[in-house]
């Protein structure tokens, strides 16, 4: 679903005004200047489908239809996309719906974080039934992680993690306000991971003995993974965020991508590489211009973890000569 949040909003909870777009879960801001913008989110358990017809247990945030009723929101893996412009006043209000925890010390409270954003004096944690609400400016442009830190890493794992995107004041069409940082076609890629037999029993899974099977891309898992359309010499800005525990190392094979942005910051020197490194809890932002030579597979030029975290499921041992298929954290860039 796209979200819009184009004009001044009034921070009362009662007078918000949410527009949901039933599409890909996505919240785009269609002004161009800064203004007052209010948001607002339901952590709620709901399912995922990783691949086929394998679905698990979730906590996700989702958008409410109708302001401040939370039946209306469905959990999604990841979270919203939300989008607001250099110099916005932000008012995120997240109302928690998680259930209750199973065991103690567990208590479910949601505690909104997004490393790079200052928050305006006040409280940012909501206890089960709750809710809070958080301002702040959204000063530079960049890509940014939001998510909960509550239950010492278990409401991340379950899901609760989004991207924000701040755009730059008067830089339409670029990352940030330098102009080698222009994109032609844009690509978020929220990095996750999935336990199912974490995702079963949250809150009495041992997290010592915490091992991912499936590697997600905006939460789904290779063949399910949406490619990137971009024509030749398109230039495509890659947005990632890291959502899950393990670094990612994204490969584009048979391309370069130039890295313009680091934790929502623009560098100086951009670096061009094949291969970057996302650290769990990081974003970065890298273009890469799309070449006119022929990919090097059927299905295009492939992006995916050179850790190969490339597996869907607990993997067995294949037939000699048969060798497993590929899955997990693999998309591909195509014309």
């Amino acid at each position: 679903m796209a979200l819009g949040f184009g004009n001044a909003r009034p921070r009362s909870v009662r007078s918000l005004l949410v527009l949901v777009l039933a599409t890909a879960g996505v919240m785009a801001a269609s002004s161009a200047s800064a203004a007052p913008r209010t948001i607002e989110l339901c952590a709620v358990s709901g399912t995922a489908t990783l691949t086929g017809s394998t679905q698990v247990p979730i906590w996700g945030f989702g958008a409410p239809a109708a302001a401040g009723d939370c039946s209306t929101a469905t959990a999604s893996l990841p979270g919203p996309q939300l989008v607001v412009d250099q110099g916005d006043t932000v008012t995120l209000h997240v109302v928690n719906r998680l259930p209750v925890p199973a065991v103690a010390p567990l208590d479910h409270t949601v505690r909104v974080e997004i490393p790079g954003i200052t928050f305006d004096p006040g409280p940012t944690t909501a206890a089960p039934g709750g809710d809070v609400t958080v301002a702040f400016t959204a000063s530079a442009p960049g890509t940014y992680l939001y998510s909960s830190g509550g239950d010492a890493g278990r409401q991340l794992a379950m899901g609760l993690a989004g991207m924000l995107v701040v755009r730059p004041a008067g830089a339409a069409g670029q990352a940030y306000a330098g102009a080698g940082t222009a994109f032609d076609v844009e690509a978020p890629l929220v990095l996750g991971a999935v336990d199912p037999a974490f995702n079963a029993a949250p809150d009495t899974f041992n997290l010592h003995t915490y091992t991912a099977t499936y590697w997600l891309i905006n939460g789904k898992a290779y063949p399910d993974t949406a490619g990137i359309t971009a024509a030749a010499g398109q230039r495509v800005l890659l947005r990632y965020a890291n959502a899950g525990f393990d670094n990612s190392s994204m490969l584009l094979l048979g391309m370069h991508q130039q890295v313009v942005g680091r934790s929502a910051r623009q560098l100086a020197n951009p670096p061009s590489t094949t291969t970057e490194i996302i650290a769990a809890g990081a974003t970065e932002d890298t273009v890469a211009v799309m070449p006119s030579t022929a990919p090097p597979t059927t299905h295009g030029f492939p992006l995916y973890d050179q850790q190969l975290h490339l597996t869907n499921g607990p993997q067995t041992s294949a037939p000699a000569g048969s060798p497993l298929p590929p899955g997990g954290m693999l998309t591909f860039l195509h014309g």
